[in-house]
């Protein structure tokens, strides 16, 4: 520790207590990778470093529908999030220096993270964490009907109708501002489109809005309007 009393935490460092905490809950090391399979899900966490940040540390979570026991690369992904995606997180960034007396990364993983995932055994029950939005999902203008849509796609794509339909129902419900309904019907949610343009949207906004649309949306670049 520095005379500053700012403490600094190195990858490596960082992937021995992730392996120590993540370890009793069922987790697995393999690769670059720890991995905790359920009947129906597995899940994969993964600490990197951010491209823009050396001194940034970036712990990602995903998860692939099993069938047979095997990852089906094919389907929808259940979920991916950041762990700072968190409600509760205590970090935005985490860095390789911090004040903290202890790491921040893996206490919000000890008492965020792994809580979570315990009770995420199904893809049920990841439709539901969706709906519920219990993680965040884009940027905070668009958290909210990227989670409704996560669920409904999720939930049609391995014919969970009545979740589906709760989904639908919801993003019909919503009071919507126009952006946020234009966003949920391109990519492809059965709800009315606002006339006109999208407007009031950030530059962050906007690169969130069309890498979602052009990676999930049905419709192609020619038959949808403009974003």
């Amino acid at each position: 520790m520095a005379d500053t009393g700012v403490k600094t935490w190195s990858r490596g460092h960082r992937t021995r207590e992730m392996t120590r905490v993540l370890r009793p809950a069922g987790f697995e090391r393999r690769g670059d990778e720890w991995i905790l399979d359920t009947s129906e899900l597995r899940w994969w966490v993964h600490l990197g470093t951010a491209k823009w940040d050396a001194h940034e540390h970036e712990l990602a979570v995903g998860s692939l529908i099993l069938r047979d026991g095997e990852p089906d690369y094919d389907a929808p992904h259940p979920a991916t999030f950041g762990l700072s995606d968190l409600p509760g997180a205590s970090r935005r960034r985490y860095l390789d220096t911090d004040e903290a007396a202890r790491d921040p990364l893996v206490l919000d993983t000890e008492a965020l993270l792994i809580p979570l995932l315990a009770r995420l055994r199904t893809i049920d029950s990841v439709i539901e964490m969706w709906l519920a939005g219990d993680v965040a999902a884009g940027t905070v203008s668009d958290s909210r009907p990227l989670q409704v849509w996560h669920a409904w796609l999720l939930a049609k794509s391995t014919d969970r109708y009545v979740l589906a339909d709760r989904a639908l129902r919801i993003a019909e419900t919503v009071r919507w501002t126009p952006d946020a309904r234009r966003t949920l019907a391109d990519l492809g949610m059965p709800i009315d489109r606002p006339a006109g343009r999208a407007k009031n949207l950030t530059a962050v906004d906007r690169v969130v809005q069309r890498a979602y649309v052009r990676r999930f949306s049905p419709y192609a670049d020619a038959e949808r309007l403009p974003l």
